[in-house]
């Protein structure tokens, strides 16, 4: 890299730097302003509309004392006896259509009166009106028997809160939760209730104003603070949601139900905008603005943060845009000048290159005096190179001579390297063959393993076949033994009946005897059925390799009982743990193999005469395999042998002619065959533990 690009380069990182220092700062101070401004607009959104439900709510509470004064006015007049039971009923028709039909905010009202206040004859006097296709309908249907008025929730609201009187206002005024009336308006709609006093401050009854929530949650959704911001409305002491076209299948539901409302729900502070920044919904960040009305409402809006930063966004891809080619038009320019300012050293390079030059065909550099007319600040630099020049040629000389020697040097190591490389193609000739002979060497091991791993897996069956035949033994010799004196005692019996030499006592004696060896047989015939029964499914398992569904429990009782020669006459124990409900699909003759070896092995290695040892077997259900734990309370074993325990050959007792197989079968069942795992913890003086897992389900297309 020359000067001239080195400058260059400076000038450009320079820029850079500067020119993005310059745009963060911007940058930064822009955000900040633009947030400022943002936030300010949509506190004005935010609070005009607040204001707008507030003036809709004055008006509705303004309505209801109004219906309220007109209420008490029309009870004075009826008690005086100055309006008959007709002429009341028309001039409440008259107010309240009068009132409402110049009130289109209120989907309805009335007056209600207390039982029999209004009348001595009348338990239900409520006159009310609705508002039905536009127009203002006056209606009695509400005071009736069916619909008791007097029991309804917006009714009830003023009874069970004492008609108002923790309140310090002259004519109480009460609220209801937001609610659907069946008998009216299917919409969502709220009532105020104003209670009604006579002249000794009793109350008689109540004027109501219903609210239609239509008309305020539809303005409220086209409140948008920004293009894709989503307003909420939450009546606070309910919880209900009034408004959220984010989700209008969540209006009317509880509010707290939503996450991004959760918190919000929990601030009770009122007549303050408040924000919650980077709440995350989804994929989308939103920043949550929200304001508590002073009459108990939450009204706020989600605005998508991607909606704050269009702006920024735009006018930074604005700036950055010009600012980039501002930088390329100064980069442009700078490059003309540094050339500009190079051009008499750019000639000097042109002069000493011109004066080095190269002959291809005689190999070698030809140094000429370079001529420069200039008198300038290169003059000296050019004598000096003169100077050199005359040196170079000198040192050139010197080292064509050495390199004369050289190419006779090279032709020697040619030849050497010539020698060296039939040298190395005789040795690895050799090494292939050798090679090849311990690879065969090494097949006749691997084969010799294998088969004694095979003996191995059926000499585990003719063990079985050996503890078997000597526990069988016993329940047939008693067999043998009661059948030789049942057939003597029958016979003699029989002699003596047919002779008439019997009594009737010894008869009762010679059958009892009878009896008794019967049952006798009967027992040991059965104790030796069971053990043909489970030496049989053991043995056809272990000599048929397919899979079947199989009992856990049922068959490792059977290995158990096939086995129980190798551990009755001795005191160890072994108890097994199963669930009696599992069942597993799986290689039944495998599971025998494991076990046999498992049981071999620890009543060779793990237990001492003197000592009796204990074998557990849990087996236990996991969600997609079975756990067998085998675990027993030896020797134990130290960590180098156990770090051995699965390999082949590898044993202990190599003086009682051990193979060392035992466990390394075991290894192979569980891995190859059941596509299991299996694990050994030991501890010396504590015992040995095998965990196996086991899959419910081989993999498909595995062969067994």
């Amino acid at each position: 890299m020359n000067i001239k690009t080195r400058i260059l380069v400076f000038i450009v990182l320079f820029e850079i730097i500067a020119y993005s220092t310059l745009q963060l700062v911007n940058h930064y101070l822009y955000v900040r302003e633009m947030d400022t401004l943002r936030n300010s607009q949509i506190q004005s959104v935010l609070q005009s509309s607040v204001v707008k439900v507030d003036n809709v709510l004055r008006r509705m509470e303004q309505k209801a004392t109004e219906l309220a004064i007109a209420g008490e006015q029309l009870y004075r007049l009826k008690q005086q006896q100055l309006l008959s039971t007709q002429a009341a009923t028309a001039y409440a028709k008259k107010l309240l259509t009068d009132s409402f039909t110049s009130f289109e905010q209120a989907l309805g009202g009335g007056i209600w009166y207390e039982p029999f206040v209004f009348d001595e004859n009348e338990r239900y006097y409520g006159p009310y009106v609705f508002r039905k296709l536009g127009a203002v309908a006056f209606s009695w249907e509400l005071s009736t028997a069916e619909y008791d008025y007097h029991q309804q929730d917006w009714y009830r609201l003023a009874v069970n809160s004492h008609w108002g009187a923790r309140q310090q206002r002259f004519r109480p005024l009460l609220w209801t939760s937001p609610y659907v009336d069946d008998a009216g308006s299917l919409s969502p709609m709220m009532t105020v209730d104003c209670v009604m006093f006579d002249d000794q401050r009793r109350p008689i009854g109540m004027s109501t104003v219903d609210w239609s929530l239509d008309e305020l949650t539809h303005f409220l959704d086209a409140v948008k603070v920004t293009p894709n911001a989503f307003p909420f409305f939450v009546h606070r002491d309910s919880g209900l949601l009034l408004s959220y076209p984010r989700e209008p299948a969540k209006v009317m539901t509880q509010a707290h139900l939503l996450p991004e409302l959760n918190t919000v729900l929990q601030d009770r502070q009122t007549s303050l905008i408040k924000q919650i920044s980077d709440l995350q919904l989804g994929n989308t960040s939103y920043e949550l603005y929200y304001f508590y009305t002073e009459d108990g409402f939450l009204f706020g809006s989600l605005v998508p943060g991607t909606d704050l930063r269009r702006d920024i966004n735009s006018i930074s891809r604005m700036i950055l845009l010009y600012g980039t080619l501002a930088g390329l038009a100064f980069i442009l320019l700078m490059f003309l000048v540094l050339h500009w300012l190079f051009r008499p050293f750019d000639a000097v390079l042109k002069t000493i290159r011109e004066s080095v030059t190269y002959c291809g065909n005689e190999n070698k550099v030809r140094l000429k005096q370079i001529e420069y007319r200039s008198h300038n600040e290169f003059s000296p630099i050019v004598k000096a190179m003169n100077d050199i020049y005359l040196q170079v040629q000198e040192h050139v000389q010197q080292v064509e001579e050495t390199n004369l020697r050289l190419i006779a040097s090279k032709q020697k190591i040619v030849q050497l390297n010539a020698e060296l490389e039939q040298k190395v193609e005789t040795r690895t000739a050799e090494v292939q063959q050798k090679n090849l002979k311990l690879t065969e060497s090494l097949e006749r091991l691997k084969r010799t393993q294998q088969q004694l791993i095979e003996n191995e897996k059926h000499a585990a069956l003719g063990r079985l076949v050996a503890g078997v035949a000597h526990h069988i033994n016993t329940p047939l010799g008693v067999c043998v033994t009661a059948a030789s004196f049942l057939s003597v005692e029958v016979r003699a019996t029989f002699e003596k009946a047919m002779n008439g030499q019997i009594g009737k006592r010894a008869f009762e004696q010679a059958m009892d005897k009878i009896v008794e060896s019967t049952e006798l047989l009967q027992l040991n015939l059965d104790r030796a059925s069971n053990l043909i029964s489970s030496f049989k499914l053991v043995a056809v398992d272990q000599s048929n390799e397919n899979q079947r569904l199989f009992n856990v429990g049922d068959y490792i009782n059977k290995i158990l009982l096939s086995m129980r020669s190798k551990f009755e006459q001795t005191a160890h124990q072994i108890t097994l743990n199963c669930p009696p409900d599992l069942n597993l699909y799986s290689h039944p003759g495998a599971l025998t193999q494991i076990l046999a070896n498992l049981i071999d092995n620890a009543l060779t290695h793990a237990f001492s005469v003197e000592k009796p040892g204990k074998i557990e077997i849990n087996i236990s259900e996991q969600s997609d395999h079975i756990q067998m734990l085998v675990a027993d309370n030896g020797k134990g074993m130290s960590e180098e042998i156990r770090e051995r325990v699965f390999d082949p050959f590898f044993t202990t007792k190599l003086e009682q002619l051990s193979n060392g197989l035992g466990l390394h079968v075991v290894y192979n069942i569980v891995v190859q065959q059941l596509n299991g795992r299996i694990e050994c913890q030991s501890q010396l003086g504590v015992g040995t533990k095998f965990i196996i897992i086991i899959p419910k389900t081989p993999e498909p297309g595995r062969l067994a």
